[in-house]
C-alpha cells in the first residue's frame, strides 16, 4: 500500500497519514477519524471555533467528499430481503440511516427529531412512503451540516454536535432550506398532486417573504437537494420510483397538494452554496453562543443521548 497521496486540489503529495494538504489545507480523501470532541457548551463555545467558521473556506471537493461518505455509510448499513414491499423498502433504506419508529394516533403524518424518524401507520402506504421520504430528507440534510462541522472543526461526532445541528436547525432561514429540500424530494418520487410545499410557504411568511433570505435559500436548497437526491438515488433505481408512484393510485390516496408559494428562479451554484451555507452557519453559531440557549442545547443532548441509547 502506497504511503502517499495526491492533493486532488493543488497536487502536492502528501503522507496518507495526513488529514489535510501540507500546501494548501485542502481536505485530503483518505480523512481519517480524529480523537477531539465536543462535548459541553463550553468546548462548543470557542474563538477558535468561531474563527475556523469565519476564516476556514468550503471547497466544492470536500463538500463532495462528504456526500461520498455519507453515500458509502446507507450502502454498508442497508438490509434487503427478498419480495419486500416499496413501503418496506423506503423504511428499509431510512433505517440505514436512522431509527424508524411507529405511532398510531392519526393526528399527523409524522415527524424527525433527535435521530429518530416517527411514522403514523393509520395512514395508508402511499402517505407513509411520501412521510419516510420527506423525514429522512431532514435527517439527511442535518448529517450534511453535521460532517461540514466535523470537517471544520476536526471533531468526531458527539451528542452535544448532533444538539447542536438540530438546535440551529429551527432558525427560520436554516428550517427553510431544509424544508425546501424535503419538499423538493417529494418532487422528486412522488405524483404532482402529492407534492407539498406548506411547511415551507409558512416559513417565508414568518420570514416576511424576505427576498434576500428566500433567495439565498434557494441557492444553499436547490444544490443541497441535488445532493440528498443524489444519496437517495443510489438506492431508489427506476423500477422503484416507478412502484412508489403507483402505491397512490392503488390506494387511491386523496391529493394533498399545496404548491410553492415564491416563484423559484434562482441558479444552482455550488460555489455559492458553499458561501451562503458557511456565512448561515457562522450566523447561527453566534445566535446560539447565549447562556439562556445553553440550556436547551443540553436538554436536547439529553434527549439524543436516551434516544441513542434506544439505536
Amino acid at each position: 500500500m502506497t504511503n502517499t497521496i495526491y492533493c486532488s486540489n493543488c497536487g502536492t503529495k502528501n503522507n496518507n497519514k495526513d488529514t489535510h494538504c501540507k500546501n494548501c489545507k485542502e481536505y485530503l480523501h483518505n480523512f481519517k477519524e480524529t480523537k477531539n470532541e465536543i462535548n459541553t457548551t463550553t468546548e462548543l463555545f470557542t474563538q477558535k471555533h468561531y474563527q475556523e467558521l469565519t476564516n476556514e473556506i468550503l471547497t466544492i471537493e470536500a463538500y463532495e467528499v462528504i456526500i461520498k461518505n455519507i453515500i458509502t455509510t446507507g450502502e454498508n448499513k442497508i438490509i434487503y430481503k427478498k419480495n419486500m414491499t416499496p413501503l418496506e423498502r423506503i423504511t428499509s433504506i431510512a433505517q440505514a440511516y436512522t431509527k424508524v419508529i411507529y405511532k398510531n394516533n392519526g393526528n399527523t403524518y409524522g415527524e424527525y427529531a433527535y435521530n429518530i424518524l416517527c411514522i403514523d401507520k393509520q395512514f395508508d402506504p402511499a402517505i407513509q412512503i411520501a412521510t419516510i421520504l420527506h423525514e429522512l430528507t431532514h435527517h439527511l440534510f442535518n448529517e450534511i451540516i453535521k460532517e461540514i462541522l466535523m470537517y471544520i472543526w476536526n471533531v468526531k461526532k458527539t451528542t452535544m454536535l448532533d444538539s447542536f445541528v438540530q438546535t440551529i436547525l429551527q432558525i427560520p432561514s436554516l428550517l427553510l432550506i431544509s424544508e425546501y429540500c424535503a419538499s423538493s424530494t417529494e418532487k422528486r418520487y412522488l405524483p404532482e398532486q402529492y407534492v407539498s410545499y406548506s411547511s415551507f410557504n409558512t416559513i417565508c411568511e414568518k420570514l416576511n417573504y424576505d427576498e434576500t433570505m428566500i433567495k439565498r435559500g434557494f441557492i444553499i436548497g436547490k444544490s443541497m437537494s441535488e445532493s440528498i437526491i443524489k444519496i437517495l438515488d443510489t438506492f431508489i433505481d427506476n423500477t422503484l420510483a416507478q412502484e412508489i408512484k403507483e402505491e397512490f393510485r392503488k390506494n387511491k390516496t386523496n391529493p394533498i397538494a399545496k404548491p410553492i408559494c415564491i416563484e423559484d428562479t434562482a441558479i444552482n451554484s455550488s460555489i455559492l452554496r458553499n458561501v451562503y451555507l458557511m456565512n448561515l452557519l457562522t450566523i447561527s453559531y453566534e445566535i446560539t453562543n447565549d447562556s439562556e440557549i445553553y440550556k436547551k442545547l443540553n436538554k436536547n443532548k439529553e434527549y439524543f443521548e436516551k434516544a441513542n441509547s434506544k439505536i
